[in-house]
């Protein structure tokens, strides 16, 4: 599924209702995938209470399609209007005409708060509803809110119920994440044809809820040809790169990976990044490591095959391990970088064995930090061969000497433009990890939690990602999918031990329960 600017959405809106409908069968559309979305949350119709904010454009206009769609099933729904329905947007004034049955019935409940005492309006509905519909900004403020819209925002935030905003909460910039003075807290955000930037990207995101997308039928064709390719990262991406095994496979025809990884110091990198490949499914895992820390690694987890390295007196990989390595092992991918420190020595064999690797690679960690203000060497390097790297932001800066801009828009075009026309894969570690293709394709990924701030989360990633490499997964695949088990896996793993409290290891022994929720996806 694509990921959308406010820009980029206006013009699919534009240019399917020049073509292919009316923009009140848009909102009608919009309406209806909400107020479904409203009947699923609450169980039902019966005994149900929504109070609807309304402000003057198109998401008031959404919001009261909503309301004469639930008042139809019976629900009690009260209107409350930030703005005298005179000044609606043209769409959403026709919506209010349309309500006037409703109106006369007395089926629905209007409340102004353009007038004074609005507040006592407020707390009253909220003491006579189950939920709060937040239809009042949409996605195209781009300037502080104001005072009498923050008041009422700050009710809402405050009212202990329910929130679902209307296509992105109000107070976020949808193109930009920025909350604007302040914002909504929703527990649930609906959105309309596709995400927007604002609500997978932080600060954002944090207002967001859980995000739900409803299909108001822009035609494919207007999409494709818009030629946006920023993509969310969902499990069904994630299941159509997911590698397959015969179920007459032994374990090199699952995929046999050589890890370059560890010190005396980060020996705990080593042994995270090595299991983590066997629980993403690969056959085997060679980690190549100094001899000193193989008690260390053989005790936590005899399933690794450990290949001794000469080591420098720091306990760091030697240079002449390099042709051991080469000589004693086959292998089908290999990945290099966890734990191994930034000696001159040990940066200097990070370089030669990447020269010589001519199986897929991936290069993380200190792995990056050996290419040190060389990433045009870097860049050279995968002429003609794909490679992975997974930087950070300081190794990142370190890597290619920019400073990654936090603004969505600026970053997912940095990232863009520096593997563009290259044979890299490079996956962003970050609050989101943002994945850059070489031919050009950004995928976001939309699942992990701030849990994921912990010393070996991304050893547990390079592992994950190696993995599913040398099981035959291509380059962009490994990232796509080894991304989004990765998160997922630390969402599984927090369900039993909280954010703030999971580790590492937790992450990594609940890899395979995300692996088999995929699995068992169907396609």
């Amino acid at each position: 599924m694509h990921v959308v600017t406010n820009e980029q959405m206006r013009l699919l809106d534009e240019e399917t209702i020049k073509r292919f409908m009316p923009g009140l069968t848009l909102m009608e559309r919009a309406g209806r995938g909400i107020t479904d979305a409203i009947l699923e949350l609450a169980g039902g119709a019966e005994g149900l209470g929504v109070s609807i904010f309304l402000g003057g454009g198109n998401n008031a206009g959404d919001g009261l399609v909503v309301a004469r769609l639930l008042a139809d099933e019976g629900v009690k729904c009260t209107l409350f209007y930030l703005h005298e329905p005179k000044d609606f947007s043209p769409d959403a004034f026709k919506n209010y005409a349309k309500m006037s049955k409703f109106r006369k019935a007395g089926a629905i409940e209007e409340v102004t708060l353009y007038l004074e005492g609005w507040e006592d309006k407020v707390l009253k509905g909220f003491g006579e509803c189950d939920l709060i519909v937040d239809a009042i900004l949409g996605t195209g403020i781009n300037s502080t809110v104001r005072e009498n819209y923050a008041e009422i925002i700050g009710l809402i935030n405050h009212s202990r119920l329910p929130v679902m905003s209307i296509d992105i909460p109000s107070g976020v910039n949808g193109t930009t994440g920025e909350v604007m003075g302040t914002a909504v807290m929703a527990d649930i955000t609906v959105t309309m044809a596709l995400p927007k930037t604002g609500s997978i990207f932080y600060p954002g995101k944090a207002f967001t809820g859980s995000l739900e997308v409803v299909d108001i039928g822009i035609p494919d064709e207007v999409i494709d040809a818009a030629g946006i390719d920023t993509w969310v990262l969902d499990d069904m991406a994630a299941l159509a790169d997911l590698p397959q095994h015969s179920p007459e496979a032994h374990k090199f025809e699952r995929g046999a990976l050589l890890l370059v990884a560890g010190s005396v110091r980060y020996a705990g990198a080593a042994c995270l990044s090595a299991v983590s490949a066997l629980r993403t499914g690969c056959g085997i895992v060679y980690l190549a490591s100094p001899e000193s820390i193989r008690t260390v690694v053989q005790t936590a987890y005899p399933e690794i095959i450990f290949v001794s390295l000469p080591e420098t007196d720091s306990g760091s990989i030697a240079a002449a391990a390099l042709n051991q390595i080469f000589n004693e092992i086959k292998f089908d991918a290999a990945a290099i970088g966890p734990g191994m420190t930034v000696e001159e020595e040990t940066a200097r064999f990070v370089r030669e064995f990447a020269a010589r690797c001519e199986k897929p690679l991936l290069i993380d960690a200190d792995g990056i930090n050996a290419y040190e203000g060389r990433y045009d060497e870097l860049k050279s390097l995968s002429e003609g061969r794909r490679i992975i790297i997974t930087p950070h932001s300081g190794e990142l800066k370190r890597l290619a000497g920019i400073d990654v801009p936090a603004v969505p828009g600026e970053r997912v075009d940095a990232l863009r433009k520096l593997v563009i026309g290259t044979g890299i894969t490079l996956v962003h570690k970050g609050a989101p990890t943002v994945i850059a293709h070489a031919g050009g394709r950004i995928d976001v990924n939309v699942h992990g939690h701030p849990g994921l701030a912990t010393a070996g989360s991304g050893d547990v990633l390079t592992g994950a990602i190696a993995g599913l490499l040398a099981q035959g997964a291509g380059p962009d695949e490994a990232a796509r999918a080894g991304v989004y088990i990765h998160s997922r896996a630390a969402e599984i793993a927090a369900e039993l031990t909280g954010e703030r409290g999971m580790i590492a290891g937790d992450c990594s022994d609940s890899l395979p329960m995300a692996v088999r929720e995929l699995e068992e996806l169907t396609p």
